[in-house]
């Protein structure tokens, strides 16, 4: 198992969606930049799931969130272009108040 440490923003809002047995979990996307990276470089983008969903009104796109959780890293095959793909389970999350806001 390998563990991540990640600090990033959403790629888009999270949605609330159930599993096979019917639990609710939330499912969102961080895009990272590495440290010192330049802004034209492009963003890895890690698809995340969280058991918790009460923080699901908090996950809108372009929010900055830091997260520990499980990496799963595996390739996929699309029109003969192979795409590289990062999944985690999320083990803890934390969404820093916006300014003024909360």
């Amino acid at each position: 198992m390998q563990t991540l440490f990640l600090t990033g923003n959403l790629a888009a809002d999270c949605e609330i969606v159930k599993g096979k047995d019917e639990a609710e979990f939330i499912r969102f996307t961080v895009a990272a930049n590495e440290p010192g990276a330049d802004r034209e470089e492009k963003p890895t983008y890690y698809n995340c799931r969280m058991r918790k969903t009460g923080v699901a009104d908090r996950l809108k796109k372009g929010r900055y969130v830091a997260l520990v959780g499980n990496l799963r890293v595996w390739e996929n095959i699309k029109d003969g272009k192979t795409y590289v793909n990062h999944d985690v389970w999320v083990q803890t999350l934390d969404v820093p108040a916006l300014a003024g806001s909360e």
